[in-house]
């Protein structure tokens, strides 16, 4: 998955909707997948994943159906895993079907960067090894309904595999639009850069600039249950609360100073604005009274989601940007609205951890 860095811990349940969505999108060549059992567990515990028998050896053709099991310290300790379908293999319990800790080094040496389709694409090469890809296997019943059953997911796969694939070419990486300076501000926080910010996303982006993990996770869960449901196409909301770059305009709320106007783009005169206005200690800077009267002064009657809306943004960025006389530039505000100051904050803090 590769998303999950040691300077960034993320949150049990932030880590299983990515993994979700990464199985949900397919995986490599399609021979390993995997799905959460029941879409109301809120807890996200039971999985199923499926592998196809890799070519040359006695497995090859044959379909494995294991369960596995994500407790509540997952990913710190790996997830239970058995077989559902039978299979002789040296790390299974021939009869549980228990993918044993002690004989399979991935659970045994479990990491926390370790992912459910890891333990699934180890467990298909562990089939190729010497002592088990010549090993006699249990009799799989009717061959016929294998061969259809067979049949019937190789076929699902190439239709959902095409689709994705077409999307993969039509749409690549997703580039904000240079006009468009708000999706700009939230591009940083599309982590793997394809279009869409995920709660988990938002999470590791408050995190590698530096807030805390009580705040990230608010800031996760609000955020993108917030602003989902207005970016996205349709009706129906989506439980992962995906928040779409390019619509991002759709969810600018009230109360703001104006400086991105309807389509997200920079208005420069709302931005001189802000400080011909506010800034009367010093021309280019902000002190947080005049932050607070700044605020007051953009309030529209009624507008109460959109008060708290600018209020957090603001105190969060003066809090973490304010210099030692506690102003707030007006380069930083600047680089906040285009979002190279999240990518400079990002760099900095890295490059402290390095020297520390």
């Amino acid at each position: 998955m590769g998303s999950e860095s040691a300077s960034v811990v993320v949150p049990r349940n932030f880590r299983l909707l990515e993994e979700l969505e990464r199985g949900e999108k397919g995986i490599g060549d399609g021979t390993v997948s995997y799905g959460m059992d029941d879409a109301d567990d809120i807890f996200m515990q039971s999985w199923t994943g499926t592998i196809i028998g890799p070519p040359n050896t006695v497995h090859e053709g044959r379909i494995y159906q294991l369960k596995l099991f994500c407790g509540k310290n997952y990913p710190e300790n790996p997830p239970s895993v058995r077989f559902q379908t039978r299979i002789n293999m040296t790390c299974v319990n021939p009869e549980s079907g228990a993918v044993e800790p002690s004989l399979f080094p991935m659970l045994a040496n479990w990491k926390r960067e370790h992912t459910m389709e890891d333990i699934l694409t180890q467990l298909k090469k562990e089939m190729t090894a010497s002592h088990n890809r010549k090993l006699a296997q249990p009799p799989e019943g009717n061959e016929e309904a294998r061969l259809d059953q067979k049949g019937l997911v190789l076929k699902c796969y190439m239709n959902s595999s095409s689709l994705s694939s077409t999307e993969r070419q039509q749409n690549g990486k997703f580039v904000p639009n240079d006009h468009n300076v708000l999706q700009k501000h939230v591009f940083f926080f599309d982590r793997n850069q394809d279009g869409i910010v995920y709660p988990w996303e938002t999470f590791q982006g408050f995190r590698s600039i530096g807030c805390g993990i009580f705040l990230s996770t608010a800031s996760a869960f609000l955020i993108n249950i917030t602003l989902s449901q207005k970016t996205r196409p349709g009706k129906f909301p989506s439980l992962l609360f995906p928040i779409e770059v390019k619509n991002i305009h759709r969810a600018k709320h009230g109360s703001d100073s104006g400086v991105y106007d309807s389509e997200g783009r920079f208005v420069d005169a709302k931005f001189e604005e802000i400080f011909s206005k506010h800034a009367r200690s010093h021309p280019n800077s902000l002190t947080s009274d005049e932050l607070m009267g700044m605020l007051k002064a953009n309030r529209e009657a009624k507008d109460f989601r959109g008060w708290v809306a600018s209020y957090t943004e603001w105190k969060i960025l003066y809090i973490l940007c304010k210099d030692k006389d506690d102003l707030l530039h007006r380069d930083t505000i600047r680089a906040a609205y285009d979002g190279s100051l999240f990518e400079r904050m990002e760099k900095e803090r890295a490059s402290a951890k390095k020297k520390a």
